[in-house]
Formats: structure tokens, C-alpha cells, sequence
């Protein structure tokens, strides 16, 4: 049997459900409009909308949550025609008002089985779920302990896929997980699917001296850093530098990318090459940490061989005093607050574009004369 002939004789079946009294007279929303039966990525929403589809049959249509659904798909270019998208439950659940309601944990275990099929049917690589009901659905297949609020936009595990928890694209969502956060949700599907195919490769550069000496004086300041706030500390270190110096101590590509901004000069393999004793210790959860390990007493160091001037030497003390023992969130809410990020953010918002990967606009910086320079 085909697969799209097994796809519609599940269909059939689905029509046929009578398993949820208070959804009998709902619309079932699982025919040829989900999408492609061979979709590398197969998202899971929460359940059919009475304004959407319930109404249209197409799933995440016609509501706002369709449209904002749709938008940050476009934004991270993916194609509907690419993806599948289903519902841990397809038919709308209504109160007795006829309202939207959420679905029962009774309504989810009856859709299960169809959700396995479709699960088991497309053989995606990536599943996506839309909120915390679509996340606790895919427990019936595979138990897991995600929990939507530590685990979103996380790569992980799950039944010999990758599982990826996000946020519903609704606008109650939305009150805990921005617009600009969920932009930045999609891009990392994105990514995380074209990396699927890709061979991996070796990093032979070096970095750059004066971005080794820099780094290598952080860590002396604190020794154990994780990578994700190396970045957001190098950034805050040239932004001080342009606004206190009108320009910037190195030459190193800063671009934006979802987590804020990113240095291609501190990729792990490069910093590895240029500063002597470099170690990493790696988390679970994909992250990592860098520190110099202590055999380095007769070990000549970078900031033994080139001289940091006392200026800068001031600057990166300044910047690591405010920022540097910030948590993780907090220092990514100093980074978007910056000019250079706040210009980008607000092109993305007006002229609906994505400028992931895009350099940081320091110049904009100058162009800002009104902008205080303590507004940090």
C-alpha cells in the first residue's frame, strides 16, 4: 500500500471517530491540506481553533494563530509545501459556550493512536511541538520528562527522532514567549534541519591574536566562563569600545543570530587553536563551558608574548564588572537592549524580514547621538 493511500484510509477512520462526546460535531482536521506525507519536520499543535481550522480544514488557518503561525514560518523560510502539520487532538473541543477549551488529558490519550500513525506514516526527523498540550501528547508515544518552559527551543531525543519543544503561536502565548523569541524558535528548527544533511567539517584557522588576547584576559577575570556568555560579553566589550573609543578593538564578524549576537573569530575549534590550554566541559544539554587548564606554570601564555594596553585592560574590566556575573538571561536582555541590536530588531518587526546572520550595525551606534551611553 502507498503511503498516500495509507494517509487517506487513515483519514477515513479519523472522520469516523466518535471517541470524544463533547467533539462529535466538530470538523476532524486531518486530510491532504496537512501537508507533504514525506516532510522532514512534522509539527504538533494543540487542537483544531473554532475561528480557524475547524473552520478552513486546514490546520493553523484562517485564526491568528494560523496567521502568526504562517508569518514565522516565512520568517525562518520554511515552505508549508515542505512540512506536515497536524494536532495532538483533531477535532476543536468547545465549552458549553461554544468557545475554544482546552483539551482533556482523556481527549489527547483517545487521539493518540492517530497521532502515532501520522508520526509513524511520514517518518519525519524532526518532531515540533506548539505549546505545552502538544508536548504532553507525544508522552503517550514516547514518555519523556520535557517540560515546555526549560525545554523549549532545545534539541532533543525522542523516539529516534529529534524532538523540539516550542511555544503555541497564539496570542495568549505570546504574553509569555515574545514574537521576537518565537522568530528566533523557528529559525533554530530551521537551522537545526539544514544541518541535518550537512558533513561535518574541520576548523583550521586560527583566530585572531587580539580576539585570543581579549578572551584570554576574560578568563582571567573569571575562569570559567560558558560559551554562550563569551559571546554576549565580546559584543558588550566592542559596543563600550565604539561608544567610549568611536570604534572597535578588533576586526572580528559579529552577526546576529538567535540567541543575539555571534562572533565567527570564538568558534570553539579556532579559540581552541589560538589560546594555549584551552579546555571545554560539555553539559547534556548541548552546552559548554571554557576555561585554561592549570598546567600552565611553565607554559608561556598569549598574554605573556603580546602586551594588552592599560586602556583596554580599564574597558573590559568595566564591562565585565557590569555585566559578568549576570545570569543567562539576564545578559541576553542587556544585549538586545543595545542600540546596534535594537536597530535590527526593529527592521525585522517593520519590514518583516529576517537579518539572522546579518553583522551588527555599530554604526548605528554613532547615528544615535540621543541615546545615553549609561542607558545600560
Amino acid at each position: 500500500m502507498s503511503k498516500r493511500v495509507e494517509f487517506f484510509s487513515l483519514c477515513a477512520r479519523v472522520r469516523n471517530c466518535t471517541k470524544c462526546p463533547r467533539m462529535t460535531e466538530s470538523l476532524r482536521v486531518l486530510n491532504g491540506s496537512v501537508g507533504n506525507l514525506h516532510a522532514k519536520i512534522l509539527f504538533i499543535g494543540e487542537a483544531p481553533g473554532r475561528l480557524g481550522a475547524d473552520n478552513t480544514g486546514i490546520p493553523f488557518h484562517g485564526d491568528k494563530s494560523g496567521h502568526n503561525f504562517e508569518e514565522l514560518l516565512s520568517f525562518a523560510k520554511l515552505s508549508r509545501e515542505d512540512i506536515f502539520v497536524t494536532n495532538a487532538v483533531l477535532c476543536n473541543p468547545k465549552d458549553d459556550n461554544g468557545n475554544n477549551a482546552t483539551p482533556k488529558k482523556i481527549e489527547i490519550a483517545n487521539c493518540s493512536s492517530y497521532l502515532k500513525e501520522q508520526i509513524d506514516l511520514i517518518n519525519p526527523k524532526i518532531v515540533v511541538t506548539l505549546g505545552a498540550k502538544a508536548l504532553d501528547a507525544t508522552k503517550f508515544l514516547d514518555d519523556h520528562n520535557l517540560q515546555l518552559k526549560l525545554g523549549v527551543r532545545t534539541k532533543n531525543k525522542w523516539n529516534n527522532r529529534i524532538l523540539i519543544p516550542l511555544y503555541h503561536p497564539g496570542q495568549r502565548a505570546m504574553i509569555h514567549r515574545s514574537m521576537a523569541n518565537q522568530r528566533s524558535d523557528y529559525q533554530f528548527v530551521s537551522e537545526t534541519l539544514n544541518r541535518l544533511d550537512k558533513k561535518k567539517y574541520t576548523i583550521k584557522q586560527k583566530a585572531s591574536i587580539e580576539v585570543g588576547v581579549i578572551i584570554e584576559y576574560l578568563l582571567t577575570l573569571k575562569p570559567v566562563i560558558s560559551y554562550f556568555n563569551l559571546h554576549k560579553l565580546f559584543y558588550l566589550i566592542e559596543y563600550h569600545s565604539v561608544k567610549k573609543y568611536g570604534g572597535r578593538l578588533t576586526n572580528s564578524y559579529i552577526v546576529r543570530q538567535k540567541d543575539g549576537p555571534y562572533c565567527t573569530e570564538l568558534h570553539i575549534k579556532k579559540l581552541e587553536k589560538t589560546i594555549p590550554d584551552l579546555k571545554c566541559k560539555w553539559y547534556k544539554n548541548g552546552t559548554f563551558e571554557i576555561y585554561k587548564s592549570g598546567n600552565t606554570l611553565f607554559r608561556q601564555t598569549l598574554l605573556d608574548e603580546y602586551e594588552l594596553e592599560d586602556d583596554f585592560k580599564v574597558l573590559i574590566n568595566e564591562v565585565f564588572t557590569k555585566y559578568g556575573n549576570l545570569s543567562k538571561f539576564k545578559l541576553k536582555q542587556k544585549v538586545y537592549l543595545t542600540t546596534p541590536m535594537r536597530t535590527l530588531l526593529k527592521i525585522e518587526r517593520d519590514e518583516k524580514i529576517n537579518l539572522y546572520n546579518s553583522p551588527i550595525p555599530f554604526s548605528s551606534i554613532q547615528q544615535r547621538k540621543t541615546v545615553s551611553n549609561t542607558a545600560l
